[in-house]
């Protein structure tokens, strides 16, 4: 067993430093690699929306949203912080109620970020002539719910 763990990790040293099972030499000279060539961005904060530690598991699930031309998400809202990030279009957003510059309608165009308020009713459309294409990143409890759509009583 122990023999075929020394295999299996000396082959797998092998393909990664490209055959020779040697690390390149900046690994071996013990220099940390300096950063070259990356540029970041930060795309949304909470912004102090945790106040506390949490002490229950916490899940991130992701989704790539596409909402064709006259298109929309219908009236939902989110029970758990959610982010999103738009890839391709603009994106209409109509939020009923919230803060000074959250209510009434917002537009989010390619490459701009913002994070929507935990329960406040919205729909989500597409104006546009193209699709819109946005991630949605969701923060939540394991098996917990995320989105609530609207029904006839709300």
């Amino acid at each position: 067993m122990i023999a075929a763990l020394v295999v299996l990790v000396g082959g797998a040293q092998a393909q990664y430093y490209g055959g020779g099972g040697t690390p390149p030499a900046q690994a071996q000279d013990g220099k940390p690699a300096l950063e070259k060539g990356v540029k970041a961005r930060n795309l949304v904060t909470s912004l102090g929306g945790f106040r506390g530690m949490a002490n229950v598991p916490v899940v991130l699930t992701g989704q790539i949203v596409e909402i064709e031309p006259g298109g929309q998400t219908g009236r939902q809202r989110h029970q758990v912080p959610s982010y999103i990030y738009v890839l391709e279009g603009t994106l209409t957003t109509n939020s009923e109620g919230g803060p000074v510059g959250v209510a009434g309608a917002q537009y989010h165009t390619e490459g701009q970020s913002y994070m929507d308020a935990v329960g406040l009713w919205h729909n989500h459309s597409n104006a546009g002539l193209k699709p819109v294409k946005y991630l949605l990143l969701l923060i939540g409890t394991p098996g917990g719910p995320t989105t609530q759509k609207a029904g006839a009583d709300d």
